[in-house]
C-alpha cells in the first residue's frame, strides 16, 4: 500500500500508485505515457518507491524498444512501421529544434521513400450562420495528432460536434479554435467533419482532410516543415497498409 512509481520524461515527473493502476492477465501494472514525436530517443526513468525510499531504477527509450522491434524477424511485418516512426520524430526534432544531436533515426536505413501527392481533397464549407465564419484550419504535432478549425466571429450559442463528441471552442489572437484530437496515423486521409449549430438551429458543416494539411505545407513550407509533413505521409501510408 506505500509503494509508488515514479516516471521521469525530459522535466516531467509522473507519480502513480498500484490502486490507480489496471493490470494485465500475468498481473503487470501498466502506465502509459504520452511522449512528443521528436522525444523518441530521450530517456523514460522508471524510479520504484516504497515508504519514500528508492527502490528499483531503470531506464528506457522508444528507440531502444523499436531497435529491439528491428532486430527481431518474428516482428518484421512491423519494420517498415517503426522505421517510418523513427523518421517522423528525427524529423520532428528537427523542425522543432529540439536536441538534434543525436536523431531518432540515427543509424537507420530506409523509409521516406514516397513523395507527397501533388493533390487532395479539399476542404468543403456548406450552409452558414451569420456572425461566425470558417478561418482555416491545420494539424497539430504534440503527443497526438490533431485537427485544428479557426473560426472568427462570435461563438455565443454555438455548439460545436464531430464523430459524436460535443467540443468546447478556445480563444487564441482574436479567434476560436476547435482541436480533434488522437487521430491515429492511418487516418490522416478520412476527412472530418464538424458541425456547427446556432441558437436558431442554423448549421455550418466543415468537413476537413488532414492531408491537405500535408499536401499544402509540402507545396509552400519551409525545408524543414516539407521534411517533417514527409516523414509523416510515410508513416501513414506504413500504418494504413497494416491496418488493411
Amino acid at each position: 500500500k506505500d509503494a509508488s512509481v515514479k516516471v521521469t520524461v525530459s522535466d516531467k515527473v509522473y507519480t502513480y500508485y498500484p490502486e490507480d493502476l489496471t493490470q494485465d492477465e500475468d498481473g503487470c501494472y501498466l502506465i502509459s505515457i504520452r511522449m512528443n514525436a521528436a522525444q523518441m530517443k530521450d530517456s523514460i526513468i522508471i524510479m520504484g518507491m516504497n515508504n519514500g525510499q528508492i527502490g528499483s531504477v531503470s531506464s528506457y527509450t522508444v528507440r531502444e524498444y523499436c531497435d529491439t522491434v528491428l532486430a527481431d524477424d518474428s516482428y518484421s511485418q512491423y519494420h517498415a512501421l517503426v522505421k517510418e516512426m523513427l523518421n517522423y520524430g528525427a524529423m520532428a526534432q528537427i523542425y522543432f529544434d529540439y536536441d538534434t544531436e543525436y536523431l531518432a533515426n540515427d543509424g537507420i536505413t530506409g523509409g521516406a521513400a514516397k513523395d507527397v501527392p501533388g493533390a487532395t481533397e479539399d476542404l468543403t464549407v456548406s450552409d452558414q450562420i451569420s456572425n461566425l465564419n470558417f478561418y482555416g484550419a491545420s494539424l497539430v504535432y504534440r503527443d497526438r495528432i490533431a485537427v485544428r478549425y479557426y473560426f472568427t466571429g462570435d461563438v455565443t450559442g454555438c455548439t460545436f460536434t464531430a464523430n459524436g463528441n460535443t467540443y468546447t471552442p478556445v480563444a487564441k489572437d482574436g479567434m476560436y479554435y476547435i482541436e480533434i484530437a488522437d487521430i491515429l496515423p492511418q487516418d490522416l486521409d478520412q476527412a472530418i467533419t464538424l458541425t456547427v449549430t446556432d441558437a436558431d438551429g442554423n448549421v455550418l458543416n466543415v468537413a476537413y482532410n488532414p492531408m491537405n494539411y500535408i499536401v499544402r505545407m509540402n507545396e509552400k513550407g519551409s525545408d524543414t516543415l516539407k521534411a517533417l509533413v514527409k516523414a509523416l505521409y510515410n508513416y501513414h501510408l506504413a500504418a494504413k497498409a497494416l491496418s488493411t
